[in-house]
């Protein structure tokens, strides 16, 4: 039976990535963001790819994900970039998991955990510099907490860092110079110089690095071939897209002229014309904006989404590809001989940003990781 949806890997495309984004950060350590599945690419798997092509930190959203990264194996350090409630630092400490801390009461609810553990845990302080979500002000008040927090035996500030909320070079390199002004007032405070962090995938291609070289960078949508949301132009690093989607033709029929294709008839055909049922939908992932303006990829050629996306099938007019025939393989993300379609391009369809797209691809499928040499099936 064939696959209903196949979401594939390149991993020699994370590879030249992750070389793209040394080119960008010179010797700065690389933490490599896989919070929300991997932005869609499969938590896992994309870690594992990170870490086996020389990342050497990884950061996640939340405690889960971290949990479910060490279950499977990974031991490289890995950093939560939100908030962690009390009741979970234990189990951080535990698995020698980094929390980041913006608060004081944070810090001693894990500073608790760490000494009913008995051990020293390593923690990133977060910084406010203008995103205006977590993190310590960067001001005389702020500046006191953190003193308070050196009280804390069992902690052990193993960075500095902040979420730049610039969109722009100017606003980037703005909150990178407030950063900054802190970061030195926490040094003087703790009496050493701990790493910084500041600079993600947009702060990178607006190359602050080479304003500001810092200790460490925390790319995410470069590593996955993605240009910034922000960006304005190509990036010319050599990104390659890492993830594929991909499905099938499950049915073929041919349609007189006047015939009504897709819910409410949203779509009629003007002459006779061959569709093609896709068995893939919003479900999945796929913008329903995507209908009368998408196409997908058979036989290397373009194929017009029409009617309505539905939420586990689409349908595509093949009338100009005689050769469409059922089980043939339909590029949804990816490339088909000379073409290929990628997130952006459904991106710009549907309003919003690359990752936006990737993330919403549904995480039931399992990741396929395309080797140099032979494909390996890993759970999403």
């Amino acid at each position: 039976m064939a696959e209903r949806i196949r979401v594939c890997l390149d991993e020699a495309a994370i590879r030249d990535n992750i070389r793209a984004v040394r080119h960008l950060s010179g010797t700065a350590q690389v933490m490599g963001v896989v919070k929300a599945n991997a932005y869609g690419h499969g938590l896992v798997p994309a870690a594992r790819l990170l870490v086996h092509h020389g990342v050497h930190q990884l950061a996640v959203a939340t405690p889960e994900e971290a949990c479910v990264l060490r279950e499977a194996g990974l031991r490289a350090p890995i950093t939560v970039l939100s908030p962690t409630s009390a009741s979970a630092m234990a189990e951080l400490v535990a698995r020698r998991v980094r929390p980041s801390l913006s608060t004081l009461a944070a810090a001693r609810d894990l500073h608790r955990a760490a000494v009913r553990l008995g051990r020293r845990a390593p923690v990133h302080l977060e910084v406010d510099t203008g995103l205006g979500r977590y993190g310590w002000a960067p001001t005389p008040a702020g500046v006191a907490q953190i003193e308070r927090l050196t009280m804390l035996d069992h902690l052990v500030v193993a960075s500095v860092y902040t979420h730049l909320g610039g969109t722009c070079r100017d606003s980037l390199a703005d909150g990178l110079q407030r950063f900054q002004r802190m970061y030195e007032k926490v040094v003087e405070v703790l009496g050493h110089r701990p790493a910084r962090h500041a600079l993600a995938s947009s702060a990178l291609a607006a190359g602050l690095h080479n304003d500001t070289p810092l200790e460490m960078v925390r790319p995410g949508a470069l590593l996955y071939g993605l240009a910034p949301a922000y960006a304005a132009a190509p990036l010319g690093i050599g990104l390659r897209s890492v993830l594929s989607l991909t499905s099938h033709i499950a049915h073929v029929s041919e349609m007189p002229a006047g015939a009504s294709i897709g819910y409410d008839a949203t779509y009629r055909t003007l002459e006779p014309v061959v569709v093609a049922v896709v068995p893939a939908g919003f479900a999945d992932g796929i913008p329903r904006v995507l209908a009368g303006a998408g196409r997908v990829l058979i036989h290397g050629c373009h194929a017009p989404i029409i009617g309505t996306v539905g939420m586990t099938h689409l349908t595509v007019d093949v009338t100009d590809i005689p050769q469409a025939a059922l089980g043939d393989a339909v590029t949804l993300i990816g490339a088909q001989g000379v073409r290929a379609i990628d997130a952006q391009e459904w991106a710009r369809l549907a309003g919003t940003i690359n990752s936006d797209v990737l993330t919403r691809v549904a995480p039931t499928f399992p990741r396929t990781v395309i080797t140099p040499h032979a494909p390996m099936e890993l759970s999403a």
